[in-house]
């Protein structure tokens, strides 16, 4: 599952737990993963939120960023999928998912 920002420099992605007991992100906005003229960082900086009453015990990121990625030149986009692991009470289970940072080229934000 893909979570979606916009201009955001810090998007946390949040996790719950599913009926089936399995751990897994829930829906992010529905603008899409885009960082426009406007936004004037130059890094995006990922987290992991754990369901309530959860902790998170790792993270860990395919490309070895640690969920910081450096804003990409415009028309580009950078990419990384991750594992988490949650626990409470003795019980852990893990969970995955990918992340992408993707420069508008050129586009106005209006």
């Amino acid at each position: 599952m893909r979570y979606n920002f916009h201009n955001e420099p810090s998007p946390s992605l949040y996790t719950e737990i599913d009926p089936n007991g399995t751990v897994q992100l829930t829906d992010g906005l529905t603008q899409g993963d885009l960082l426009t003229e406007r936004f004037s960082g130059s890094n995006v900086q990922v987290s992991i939120v754990p369901p309530r009453g959860w902790s998170l015990d790792t993270v860990v990121w395919s490309d070895g960023s640690g969920g910081l990625f450096s804003v990409p030149a415009p028309g580009s986009e950078q990419s990384s999928t991750f594992s988490f692991t949650v626990s409470q009470d003795g019980t852990s289970l893990t969970g995955n998912g990918s992340f992408k940072v993707k420069k508008k080229n050129g586009e106005h934000d209006d």
